[in-house]
């Protein structure tokens, strides 16, 4: 934005002597109208630069809101592999277990049979045949 000399909006030198008072009056109007328009036009200008900012302002807020969707979604789509890798080692520690309890039981029971069913001699056999 350039400044205005009063000259250029008078068409007049800075010279007053031999200006009747109407006449430096109207320069004095002029000039004050001429730094009006340039004020109003800076006015425009800042409020342009306003709704500038807005848009920008809302550009940014938009992408920052993506951009932490994509993140939220990598990490809850982290979370939850995870989760099934955990799940799966549990289910196979899980099982492990159960195999373990299941030959546990199988012993227990055998050695609670052979305990209380008597010991087969030969003799029983021999009476058996």
């Amino acid at each position: 934005m350039t400044r205005t000399n009063d000259s250029e909006t008078t068409g007049r030198t800075n010279r007053t002597d031999g200006a009747t008072p109407h006449e430096l009056v109207r320069a004095l109007e002029k000039s004050i109208a001429a730094r009006l328009a340039a004020a109003n036009r800076a006015g425009d200008e800042v409020a342009l630069a306003q709704v500038q900012a807005d848009r920008l302002v809302a550009e940014a807020e938009a992408q920052a809101a993506e951009v932490a969707r994509q993140r939220t979604t990598a990490i809850l789509s982290a979370a939850r592999a995870e989760a099934a890798r955990v799940t799966q080692a549990g289910i196979r520690r899980a099982a492990a277990l159960t195999a373990v309890a299941a030959r546990r039981r199988d012993q227990d029971v055998a050695m609670v049979v052979s305990a209380a069913l008597p010991q087969q001699t030969s003799h029983d056999e021999v009476s058996r045949s």
